[in-house]
């Protein structure tokens, strides 16, 4: 069977172009951003990126000040222009899109024209999994021509009769048989069977990871200090979980105040905390290695995170390694947000020394917890894995933009001092090793 290298995916939807720069006549910043500047980019758009042979696909053209001049601009197939705004293909393939109008230049989108398509079908990798795996979904398209097309990620995957949570990427939680198929426009494809086991071997140590807890706000003045440490210790490791514990603004939450409560009772700012267990020297920048080698060499209990999304849909399952019998350990997960903005007071000479940092991204910042901040009790019996599968829909009041939503899990003991940490990113997966 030959496979075409379509990697976008089927859409009769419309597709936004990227904005053109703008002629270097006008001296505008070409951002399109219509804040008065005046025309200076013009956006190509199409009713449809990928669509069959033989369907008209027409385009619309409008400048960065939202006016629609498509009836007075150029379209370029291919860099020759057709007459009007609506273009047939008389072959397969993508096509390069562009628009003129005026001296400026659009951005080039693409259209692929696919033959038609007569059946899909559904694939996996394997036929057996274990639990926690994530089993990858993919729906092909086939066409006439035998040809096949990854359309996953407009298609629709069912799970044992239901609409999988998680779209194609499934994490199953109990041992059985999954039966899976998928949808695509008016076709179905036939069943896939896969089989899970619980075959996975507990390894018996582990890499050894570090946390730091960072307790800060944006009115503190001193806690850039803090973040540009933090800036410092991921630049050396990649084996260091950050969680940024927000008090006194709009991104504190009662989870927050749960930590506050017992790691940083006396109201300090800023206050870090490493480990659970001692407070990162001052000046924090300076001691990069307190916390870097605290994420060194092996330890008998490790952490392991798989997840998948569908839209706002996270399906994830944290497991928890033990190599040898642990008593008073417990288990805590939490979900995070990246790319927050906020303008962020500084009072420090890191960040250029200015006065107030506009616009400052904040990361790690804690959102939620599905367990107690800190920690919910778990069986922790040497050569066995503990394991908490968990389906939940992001609310937007929760985390503004799902795909920056980021986990971190970690075992305590019984004074809740980290024992081991890992953290993922959502839609992605962290192994015991990595």
């Amino acid at each position: 069977m030959k496979i075409k290298n379509f990697t976008k995916i089927f859409l009769f939807v419309a597709v936004a172009a990227l904005f053109s720069c703008s002629s270097s006549s006008d001296g505008g910043n070409g951002d399109g951003d219509g804040d008065g500047g005046g025309l200076t980019s013009i956006t190509i758009t199409a009713s449809a990126q990928f669509v069959d042979f033989g369907s008209t696909v027409t385009f619309t053209v409008k400048t960065n000040e939202g006016t629609d001049v498509t009836s007075e601009a150029t379209i370029l197939v291919n860099n020759e222009s057709i007459n009007g705004s609506s273009f047939t293909a008389t072959e397969t393939g993508e096509y390069a899109i562009k628009a003129t109008y005026q001296d400026l230049t659009s951005s080039a989108i693409n259209v692929n024209i696919l033959p038609v398509i007569v059946s899909i079908e559904i694939q996996s990798d394997q036929t057996t999994y274990n639990i926690g795996d994530r089993i990858e979904f993919q729906v092909m398209a086939i066409d006439n021509d035998g040809n096949s097309t990854n359309v996953t990620s407009a298609a629709n995957v069912f799970v044992d009769g239901s609409e999988s949570f998680s779209g194609a990427n499934v994490i199953p939680g109990t041992t059985g048989t999954i039966d899976a198929y998928g949808t695509f426009n008016e076709f179905t494809s036939e069943t896939k069977t896969v089989t899970i086991e619980d075959n996975a071997t507990t390894p018996s140590m582990y890499d050894k990871r570090a946390l730091i807890e960072d307790y800060t706000g944006t009115w503190c003045g001193w806690c850039p200090r803090v973040s540009y440490g933090i800036e410092l210790v991921k630049e050396a490791s990649n084996k260091v979980a950050v969680v940024a514990v927000h008090s006194g603004d709009a991104m504190a939450t009662s989870y927050g105040n749960t930590l506050i409560g017992t790691f940083n009772p006396g109201g300090s700012y800023p206050t870090a905390i490493v480990n659970r267990s001692a407070e990162w020297t001052y000046p924090e920048p300076n001691n990069v290695n307190q916390v870097t080698s605290g994420a060194q060499g092996m330890i008998s209990t490790g952490v392991a995170i798989t997840t998948a999304m569908k839209g706002n849909n996270l399906s994830f399952m944290v497991s928890a390694g033990f190599g040898q019998d642990l008593t008073g350990a417990k288990l805590v997960v939490l979900l995070l947000e990246n790319g927050l903005t906020a303008d962020q007071e500084n009072y420090t000479d890191y960040y250029g020394g200015v006065d107030v940092l506009e616009d400052f991204v904040h990361d790690h910042v804690l959102r939620y917890a599905f367990t107690s901040p800190l920690g919910d009790a778990v069986t922790a019996t040497a050569g066995n894995t503990y394991r908490m599968k968990m389906d939940y829909t992001i609310p937007t009041n929760v985390v503004s933009i799902a795909a920056n939503a980021e986990l971190v899990a970690m075992v305590v003991n019984s004074n809740n001092e980290l024992i081991n940490v890992n953290m993922v990113r959502a839609g992605e997966k962290a192994d015991f090793s990595n």
